[in-house]
């Protein structure tokens, strides 16, 4: 995405959703259930990549990791907490949109360094052979920055933002 120098609310709050992602927060996983494609939200702890993409560790007996391996369609949200208002409805909120991937080898490796500098008690659990790590290969984004300010982008931009 071209900066053209120039502030605007939109790219405003392309930011602050790229600094909630990057903190590594807890996020809501939505998934599909197999069979019947109904919804499923559960929480997950998360991490990013260098591209931005999140990861997740997840256990292979967890539902929604059962749900990721038969659909890898899911999004996945992140909240900024409650703002001093209050009201969670003016609090930053932004979900990404896309397809999951299970990590091997290399970009495992890779998104356990990640992970675990963010999340450094999950090193407890994180070599159980249930364990696996997964990336979000996002291709949209939402993002509400706070009442009446909801802006959809493509994952691409955020990134670059």
């Amino acid at each position: 995405m071209q900066d053209s120098g120039t502030k605007s609310p939109k790219r405003d709050a392309m930011a602050l959703a790229r600094r909630l992602f990057e903190a590594g927060g807890t996020g809501a996983l939505a998934v599909l259930e197999p069979g019947t494609a109904a919804p499923l939200v559960t929480m997950v702890n998360t991490a990013v990549d260098a591209g931005l993409r999140p990861l997740v560790l997840i256990s292979a007996l967890s539902l929604h990791t059962r749900c990721l391996a038969a659909d890898p369609r899911a999004s996945l949200m992140l909240h900024a907490g409650l703002p001093a208002d209050g009201d969670p409805q003016t609090a930053l909120r932004a979900t990404l949109s896309g397809r999951f991937e299970k990590l091997a080898g290399e970009e495992a490796r890779g998104a356990a360094k990640a992970f675990l500098a963010r999340h450094p008690y999950a090193d407890l659990y994180a070599g159980f052979g249930d364990f696996a790590y997964w990336r979000l290969n996002a291709e949209n984004a939402h993002i509400v920055a706070g009442f009446g300010r909801a802006y959809d982008v493509r994952f691409k931009d955020l990134a670059e933002a």
